[in-house]
């Protein structure tokens, strides 16, 4: 395997190997490749990423390099490393995806179709009944008889990647005094600033999925303090007894033990008051970078608590972590991490425009887009519960 230009390619040995081969040598030569920024360095002021991300973020770095140098002309080519890089870098790996879903990423040869995978096991009997499904007479078996069997089973399922786009306009003079007075790049912020809101967006499709399509079961608790309670304190700590039934409905579907929470601002705020949270650091400082997911504690000994004003702040979700890469209950699959567009001298009229939304204007102005392109699939919606909250 070798390396031509931004292609990794097989050499003429490596045909002998099997397809498994194949693949591993390929990510290693692409982890190799990207380990420069993986790892991060002071000088970069980034922390390393996690080694379990280093294969899958690998593969977005290569496939921001080879769907921007090879669409851009050569005045172009240093876009990714000036704008794309760095954001994809600080941003991707905070996403909520990359917490609580397993992360395929479509290869650059997928053409932006392709088959997510995760795993079940069952008894291979006429239902193919769930192995989570208790049946404690299935491996009983008789003298000479022939045993019964379980199998592991691969599950697919075709994707296709979305678009999600956005656009800024920006005055020549803005840019002019920006950078000359303040030394601010004021196109290198409105990219930043698109990035990040595209971002944030894909964050809350992902939880407004799973919140609607939870299949475990909800739970609803009260925050009014019953007569009976002689302190709001003492009552307060009821929301674990609801969390409790939560994480028991996914476990009455699945055999497995929720290992967060991501709530509402509200359910938050009544989770703090609870006598087993432990709060986690503050980030200091501020960094715009983290998308909308805050790690906030953890209940000691239960579940890790994140806060988010992406859904409804009288709701939560309960899930399970990722066990593998097909050992999940929600697949996200990136495709074309952010591609900023040529810049353009002119104005776009509004998106709404009666006459022509989108044409340019013949102003002196700068306009630019910034797009992705991704899938997601909710595959195992048992593994999800909710809580919901109320007077």
């Amino acid at each position: 395997m070798k390396r031509v230009g931004s292609q990794i390619i097989l050499q003429k040995g490596d045909a002998y190997d099997t397809w498994k081969e194949e693949q591993r040598k390929y990510m290693e030569a692409l982890i190799d490749e990207w380990q420069w920024l993986l790892e991060g360095t002071k000088k970069q002021a980034l922390t390393p990423i996690p080694k379990k991300h280093w294969g899958v973020m690998a593969m977005l770095f290569q496939n921001q390099r080879e769907a921007t140098l090879e669409a851009t002309t050569k005045t172009d080519v240093t876009l990714p490393e000036v704008y794309s890089l760095p954001i994809i870098r600080k941003v991707w790996p905070n996403l909520v995806a990359f917490k609580i879903a397993s992360v395929q990423p479509m290869p650059m040869s997928s053409g932006g179709v392709m088959n997510v995978f995760y795993q079940d096991f069952l008894r291979e009997d006429a239902a193919n009944v769930n192995l989570v499904t208790p049946d404690s007479d299935y491996a009983q078996s008789e003298e000479n008889a022939v045993p019964k069997r379980v199998k592991m089973q691969i599950e697919k399922q075709s994707v296709t990647a979305d678009k999600k786009i956005l656009g800024a306009s920006w005055s020549t003079e803005i840019e002019e005094d920006a950078r000359g007075a303040l030394n601010i790049d004021v196109e290198n912020e409105l990219v930043t600033q698109m990035s990040l809101e595209i971002l944030h967006e894909i964050d809350q499709i992902i939880l407004a999925e799973i919140l609607l399509w939870a299949q475990a079961g909800n739970v609803n608790w009260a925050w009014t303090v019953p007569a009976a309670y002689t302190s709001a304190k003492d009552y307060y700590q009821t929301l674990g007894h609801a969390l409790i039934d939560a994480e028991d409905l996914i476990y009455a579907q699945r055999y497995r033990r929720a290992d967060w929470i991501v709530a509402g601002r509200r359910v938050v705020r009544f989770i703090r008051k609870m006598q087993e949270f432990q709060p986690a650091p503050r980030n200091q400082p501020y960094d715009p970078f983290t998308v909308g997911v805050e790690n906030v504690g953890r209940l000691t000994g239960f579940w890790d608590v994140y806060l988010t004003s992406y859904i409804n702040q009288d709701r939560a979700i309960m899930g399970v972590y990722p066990r593998s890469q097909t050992d999940t209950g929600y697949v996200y699959a990136p495709y074309i991490p952010l591609m900023p567009m040529p810049k353009v001298y002119a104005e776009y009229l509004p998106y709404n425009d009666a006459t022509l939304p989108g044409a340019y204007l013949n102003t002196d102005k700068w306009s630019r887009n910034v797009r992705t392109r991704y899938a997601k699939k909710l595959v195992v919606p048992q593994l999800f519960s909710t809580l919901s909250i109320a007077a």
